[in-house]
């Protein structure tokens, strides 16, 4: 996918850099959810319309224009369309996905050899929600990991959902271990600046992955299998896993997304959840374990125009996770909970207090 100009070809240098080449949304450095709007941000959303309205002909700036494969459109900063109709996003995926570099990633992971004196083979980072239940059934029963499942709980997913997954965990034989975090407060810090300093799942997960980290470290722990339905990397290519060096205990570990590497749909993992009969918990917003993207959804559409979601779930659809019109009606029912998410933030805030002086 490249430019048409009607330049020649000896002219070419002439052309601004961002009309003559491709570039994947991660060079950018802008986020989706604009929460490093700033000058520069605004200039290369502005370069990324240009080239979208050059490219397809279509004018970005009266109506936006969306790729014809996922959800993502020049309502995204870091996002233009080609003269295909894919986005830079699907565009990179597209050139740098092989099935093998998965298959071989797979293979690495479930012969790694445990760390001397080490009991378990991985840790499934388990949310409680359905994608990470379908990684923990798939991991302890098709690749008979000895695994120990590890939830992290940011002070916003549900006793409800903690039990649910303890009953899963106990059908698997599986010990569930709860770790905890406190989100509050930089929830706190966002909402008072209208999220325009960050989007709380992102600091969550951030969060969450270092509390894993943490306790594979001191549990000699050298895999971690999550529920991710996207890609790792994307480039110089499509990658499932991310190593990481822990430098408190010195391994290298593994993160694996274990459904994008055997690439199941969302049907897969509810066709493995019905198998085994566990349904997750029924909440509002893009979770099944967590009420955060429910309670933040309105304040964020109110500000960027679209879904805070969107981006995830054009990941999950480039992807093949899900279709584009599944995508499109999981991000449809926007509720206003920001009453609530307010009150519950200043109930955590105040727990926290409570415990610190105790």
């Amino acid at each position: 996918m490249k430019f048409n100009y009607s330049l020649p070809n000896t002219l070419n240098f002439l052309l601004p850099k961002f009309l003559r080449e491709d570039y994947s949304p991660y060079k950018c450095n802008v986020s989706a959810n604009r929460e490093n709007y700033n000058l520069q941000g605004r200039r290369i959303h502005l370069q990324n319309m240009i080239k979208t309205w050059i490219n397809t002909g279509k004018n970005p700036f009266i109506k936006p224009v969306e790729c014809k494969n996922c959800l993502f459109d020049t309502r995204i900063p870091n996002i233009y369309i080609g003269s295909d109709g894919l986005c830079n996003m699907c565009m990179t995926y597209k050139k740098n996905f092989k099935l093998e570099v998965l298959q071989s990633e797979l293979e690495t992971f479930i012969n790694t050899p445990r760390e001397p004196g080490a009991n378990l083979d991985a840790v499934v980072a388990f949310s409680g929600g359905k994608d990470s239940a379908a990684a923990l059934y798939w991991a302890k029963k098709k690749l008979n990991l000895e695994v120990v499942a590890v939830l992290v709980q940011n002070g916003f997913i549900p006793e409800q959902v903690i039990n649910n997954g303890r009953k899963l965990c106990d059908k698997l034989g599986v010990e569930l271990v709860v770790l905890n975090i406190e989100l509050a407060p930089f929830v706190k810090e966002m909402m008072d600046q209208n999220f325009t300093n960050g989007y709380p799942c992102y600091k969550c997960g951030e969060m969450f992955h270092k509390e894993i980290q943490k306790y594979c470290g001191k549990n000699g722990i050298n895999r971690v299998i999550l529920g991710r339905n996207w890609w790792r990397w994307i480039e110089p290519e499509v990658r499932s896993v991310r190593w990481v060096k822990d430098e408190a205990s010195g391994l290298n570990m593994q993160f694996f997304s274990l459904p994008f590497a055997l690439q199941l749909t969302e049907k897969d993992v509810f066709k493995i959840l019905d198998d085994i009969d566990w349904k997750t918990v029924k909440i509002h917003g893009n979770s099944t374990n967590c009420v955060i993207p429910g309670l933040v959804e309105y304040s964020i559409y109110q500000r960027l125009g679209y879904h805070p979601e969107l981006n995830l779930l054009s990941r999950e659809v480039i992807a093949g996770f899900l279709n584009k019109e599944e995508a499109k009606a999981q991000l449809a029912d926007i509720k206003d909970n920001t009453e609530i998410l307010r009150k519950m933030v200043n109930n955590k805030l105040q727990e926290i207090k409570s415990n610190q002086s105790e």
